[in-house]
């Protein structure tokens, strides 16, 4: 298999049949071999109905996965890469947002020996909110790779079929597909690709939501928490070792003066969430390390699939 193209599926019913046929049309025009996989990510409406509609008509090309429950975009793609045979794998958005026209370009690119090519908008159609959200969490991952502060990072993206099919193997309980692969490759580019106004509905990303994302990509892929609390426990450190000496040089020099109450609760207090604070932050590494040894959060679990 030459292409596979992963998209996951929610409430898409209205438009994904038109995203189906534009794909295939474009996908024959470079590649005599293709699959188009689509995860309904136990979509509410009757997106799965479309879908085993749309398949009927396409035995040989098109595969259909549903999920027993909601698993969120990242899973959903997790799950498509494991039923992706292609040396190429797209990923891309069921909303149109993403044009299948500009599919060939991301391809050429993995092509010509890059392991991932990531789409970077020439102007980005979200609502304002949705920009500020998205710049939010791009931050922190470049932060974490160290890529250029111009450096695009989208869902719309092709990568080699190897580093696709390695991701799928991640056991992380709260997986990020673009740090996943991030882990794994060392060739990436942007390549500009045009993005198109939402076909329909809004988008479920907020301000919150994208703060409480760029937080969990900290603690899932860093160890920065810790490293910040180590230093802060330091600087700590030096200031009760400064203070203690002020209080022994000045009891030398002008004699014992009564101690006060107030400055001594409020140092304690301050000390003190010092600590919580960093058994906190370990506490949190300690649940992850737990729960994927367990395997008590299990990312995705297919209820149905027509391959």
């Amino acid at each position: 298999m030459d292409i596979s193209v992963v998209v996951p599926t929610y409430k898409s019913s209205g438009f994904i049949g038109e995203l189906v046929t534009r794909l295939e049309a474009t996908l024959a025009a470079i590649s005599g071999s293709y699959e188009i996989i689509l995860i309904d990510d136990c979509s509410p409406d009757e997106t799965w109905s479309a879908l085993t509609a749309l398949r009927e008509t396409r035995p040989g090309t098109l595969r259909i996965i549903r999920l027993m429950k909601n698993a969120g975009q990242h899973n959903a793609i997790l799950c498509g890469f494991g039923y992706a045979n292609g040396d190429i794998v797209v990923t891309m958005d069921d909303d149109l947002q993403h044009p299948p026209e500009e599919v060939p370009k991301l391809v050429a690119a993995v092509r010509n020996g890059q392991d991932i090519a990531i789409g970077a908008y020439d102007e980005k159609r979200h609502a304002g909110y949705r920009n500020v959200a998205g710049s939010m969490v791009d931050g922190v991952i470049r932060g974490l790779y160290n890529l250029p502060r111009d450096f695009q990072l989208t869902s719309f993206r092709a990568v080699r079929g190897p580093l696709a099919r390695a991701a799928r193997d991640s056991n992380s309980p709260y997986p990020y597909v673009t740090c996943i692969l991030f882990d794994q490759a060392s060739r990436v580019t942007n390549v500009p690709v045009s993005h198109m106004p939402r076909h329909v509905g809004e988008s479920s990303y907020s301000l919150v939501r994208s703060a409480l994302l760029a937080i969990n990509l900290v603690f899932s892929y860093s160890s920065l928490p810790l490293y910040g609390a180590i230093i802060l426990c330091g600087l700590m450190f030096l200031l009760s070792v400064s203070v203690f000496g002020w209080i022994v040089i000045s009891t030398l020099m002008f004699g014992v003066t009564v101690p006060g109450w107030a400055s001594t609760i409020a140092v304690m207090t301050f000390f003190s969430s010092v600590i919580l604070g960093s058994l906190a932050v370990i506490g949190v590494y300690v649940g992850r390390t737990h729960q994927q040894l367990t395997g008590r959060r299990r990312p995705f679990l297919v209820d149905e699939a027509v391959l």
